[in-house]
């Protein structure tokens, strides 16, 4: 699982397994809520997930056996996406 530097969505991170293929997508976007906002998982081969916390979704990547330092990375994405949706008040 790798984050390309070609993702042109700022509110998406694709990962990808070793061999670089993109198995699915994480994405962070405004809740119906205002203050509120949607944790997305969109895996190519298990369909799409709506995850209710963080924990769950480093529960997923770990069944997907995705290493420690990937999971940072995801976990990196996450505070910066939502720090920069709270600035905008989306």
């Amino acid at each position: 699982m790798k984050q390309g530097d070609d993702n042109l969505f700022p509110f998406t991170m694709d990962l990808k397994d070793e061999d670089g293929n993109v198995w699915a997508t994480v994405s962070v976007i405004p809740s119906k809520d205002p203050y509120k906002r949607d944790i997305l998982l969109i895996d190519a081969q298990n369909g799409n997930y709506s995850v209710r916390s963080i924990t769950e979704l480093l529960n997923i990547l770990e069944k997907r056996k995705v290493s420690l330092e990937e999971k940072k990375k995801v976990l990196e994405f996450l505070a910066e996406r939502l720090i920069f949706l709270e600035r905008i008040k989306l």
